[in-house]
């Protein structure tokens, strides 16, 4: 593995790669930083198979130990049988996406074995270590011996690899290590500042300004273990819609529609908005809301066959639903605002949604990033008022059923992500 710039790798970082989901996209900057986490992407791979032979090339290759020109065999195979016009040239290319996810996949391995050694309550620190050569950055050189807690924010930005091949590494320790190497603990006043830098990003949509640390590559500025694993050693459960990548949709936002539930309500306009599929109609408006929290387990239960139910989406996928839905309603007063009435249409959201849709979202407590499946469905209340219903699923479990009444312009804030599914 020397061409990545590390030895022989270990089962965290194949856990990782192996946990990903092969995503197609057009260019890189389609899916964002932390976002990577949890898709396996190739810039400009939009054929299934293509990217889930390369996302098995690279498995093997973190698996077996095998070096960039052994990954280059696999790549001119790949490339051959499908047919692929890629850009660059071809070593420069097969290298990018060789050392691109080995250094990510052992950085966030590196970082679940630092919160294994921290599980115990050990106090753990993180040393920055820079290959001091004259291929270094020099700001990657400064950084070189910086010793902070694990928990400190500066690892939030700067936990390497901070760039396109960057070659620095991190060390764990404790206080015992400290105590043996003589090293010391950066003082606040030596702590290298967080500069931020306006940079423009070229996407397929034209031109963005993205902010991006001083030192860092656009597209590293986050901890990509921290994205894998979270924060500490339990998953924190996500609560909030957040991170989706914005595809299909223009500028020219405007706010529309009082959602029921924290959900975005930025919706589309003018002729490059998508088209809502036809709706079937449901007659009149939600009752009022039940409150008794015996009431909605029991409503739940007779809508979805049971207590812990298992469903099947038209991909294939399974989704489990379970009575967490009524926890979650009761958890605030304004969750109980109705929604009960559409439990019955839960098992149709699931086996018969109009579309499917996937994006990413981040744990404000965690730091993890879930790919997340939404579940779409539209249903006609009158000639001009629509009822969206959405549905969300982190990890094959439901995580949310949320509704906006409104006319049809009103959902494209609905259909967000990468659309995987239409009916």
């Amino acid at each position: 593995m020397a061409d990545a710039g590390f030895a022989l790798p270990f089962q965290e970082a194949i856990d990782f790669l192996r946990g990903k989901l092969d995503v197609p996209t057009a260019s890189w900057t389609d899916i964002r930083e932390a976002m990577h986490a949890r898709a396996f992407v190739v810039a400009g791979a939009i054929k299934s198979q293509l990217i889930a032979d390369f996302h098995a090339a690279i498995n093997a290759a973190i698996a077996e130990g095998r070096t960039l020109a052994q990954f280059r065999q696999d790549f001119d195979r790949i490339v051959a049988a499908h047919g692929w016009d890629y850009n660059g040239s071809r070593n420069w290319r097969s290298a990018v996406i060789y050392n691109t996810n080995m250094r990510m996949a052992v950085a966030a391995g590196r970082w679940a074995q630092g919160l294994r050694l921290a599980a115990d309550g050990t106090k753990v620190y993180i040393r920055y270590t820079a290959v001091l050569d004259s291929r270094t950055r020099p700001a990657h050189r400064e950084w070189h011996g910086v010793i902070l807690p694990m928990d400190h924010p500066f690892w939030d930005t700067h936990f390497p690899p901070n760039g396109w091949n960057c070659r620095c590494s991190i060390q764990f320790l404790t206080d015992h290590d400290l105590a043996r190497w003589g090293w010391t603990v950066t003082s606040a006043e030596d702590i290298p500042a967080i500069l931020w830098e306006q940079r423009p990003l070229q996407t397929p949509d034209g031109t963005e300004t993205v902010s991006v640390p001083e030192g860092v590559d656009t597209g590293f500025g986050y901890n990509v273990g921290k994205a894998a694993w979270g924060r500490g050693a339990d998953r924190v459960a996500i609560e909030k819609h957040g991170s989706w990548t914005e595809l299909d949709v223009p500028a020219g936002l405007r706010q529309v529609a009082e959602p029921l539930d924290p959900v975005a309500t930025t919706v589309t306009e003018g002729p490059r908005a998508p088209a809502i599929p036809p709706a079937p109609t449901l007659p009149g408006m939600p009752p009022a809301p039940v409150v008794d929290p015996d009431r909605l387990r029991e409503l739940l239960r007779l809508a979805i066959g049971g207590d812990d139910v298992t469903f099947t989406d038209p991909s294939g996928e399974t989704v489990s639903v379970s009575q967490a839905i009524v926890d979650h309603m009761l958890e605030k007063p304004g969750r109980q605002d109705g929604r009960e009435a559409f439990f019955p249409f839960i098992p149709d959201l699931v086996t018969d949604p109009q579309e499917i849709w996937i994006g990413f979202a981040a744990s404000d407590e965690s730091g993890r990033v879930s790919l997340r499946r939404r579940y779409v469905q539209y249903l006609q209340l009158g000639k001009d008022r629509v009822l969206g219903l959405v549905a969300d699923a982190d990890g094959n479990r439901w995580s949310g059923l949320t509704f906006l009444r409104g006319g049809q312009s009103a959902f494209g804030n609905l259909r967000s992500g990468l659309r995987i599914y239409r009916k």
